[in-house]
């Protein structure tokens, strides 16, 4: 049996298999995220040669049911063309089983789901987003497709700011004070020159809205957590996930300021962020 041990913002995973070669697309990156601690989600993989079926109109998403039995724990069954397999809801550690195709970026999508329903029971959430790092803290952008999460970070991605993270990253509830939060940058096998594993205190997230000019406002605690639950990757199909997503939601949009972030596609967005760029000499 191979065995792959890696952590996630703090969670630590275990994703088995029958043969070494079954990881190899995984380790790759995830090798990189070493931990010791006992697993708070384990992962049993079966890869299976040629796995395929008709593709649904869900997809990338999964479709997912709720297996439940009197006595017997609550299991979530999901299934897509490339995937399918089931984990077993309730508190830490979970446990999850996949039959999975040949694909790295399917065996991953199984593993993200798994990891998403355990994230939220460690104080943690994936969100789409994209994040900058300025003066040591993170700031967060977040919006539907199209929006610009990752314009904007690449438009921002010069001395005093860099670009750390795009597409995902994790929010988690710092373990030491329980009104901060430090963005993450998970292990994923994404776009290239993003800062997997780097971390920073969390100090607003941004609504993205495209317009003809820039423009920062306040969202207030509800209407962020509205917008907010639209772009956090969960798989809710029962009711203790929804319940630990929504507090979290809750805390993160009380405890941390929102702001509605209305930018055109140029640098001038930094000045509304507070961010201030060195002068360039005149040639």
């Amino acid at each position: 049996m191979a065995e792959v041990r890696f952590h996630i913002a703090g969670l630590p995973v275990a994703v088995r298999a029958a043969q070494s070669r079954d990881l190899d697309d995984l380790a790759a990156v995830y090798h990189r995220f070493p931990t010791d601690a006992e697993p708070a989600l384990d992962v049993d993989v079966e890869r299976v040669a040629g796995f395929a079926r008709e593709r649904g109109p869900e997809y990338p998403a999964f479709r997912r049911t709720m297996q439940r039995s009197p006595g017997a724990t609550h299991r979530l069954h999901v299934e897509r063309f490339d995937a399918e397999g089931e984990i077993d809801i309730g508190e830490l550690p979970l446990s999850a089983r996949f039959r999975v195709g040949p694909s790295a970026n399917s065996l991953e999508a199984c593993v993200r789901i798994a990891a998403s329903l355990a994230l939220a029971r460690h104080g943690a959430l994936i969100l789409h987003a994209s994040a900058v790092e300025h003066a040591g803290r993170a700031l967060v952008f977040t919006g539907v497709s199209g929006a610009g999460k990752s314009t904007i970070s690449s438009l921002l991605d010069h001395r005093p700011a860099r670009k750390i993270g795009d597409e995902l990253i994790v929010l988690r509830r710092d373990p030491g004070s329980p009104t901060s939060w430090s963005v993450y940058v998970p292990p994923y096998l994404g776009p290239s020159g993003i800062d997997h594993g780097a971390s920073a205190p969390l100090e607003a997230i941004h609504v993205l809205v495209q317009a003809p000019h820039h423009a920062r406002t306040a969202m207030a605690p509800t209407a962020a957590l509205r917008e907010l639950l639209r772009h956090v990757l969960i798989y809710v199909a029962e009711p203790r996930t929804a319940e630990h997503v929504l507090a979290l939601v809750a805390e993160l949009t009380r405890q941390v300021p929102c702001h509605k972030l209305e930018f055109r596609k140029d640098p001038g967005v930094a000045g509304v962020l507070g961010i201030a760029y060195p002068q360039q000499a005149p040639a």
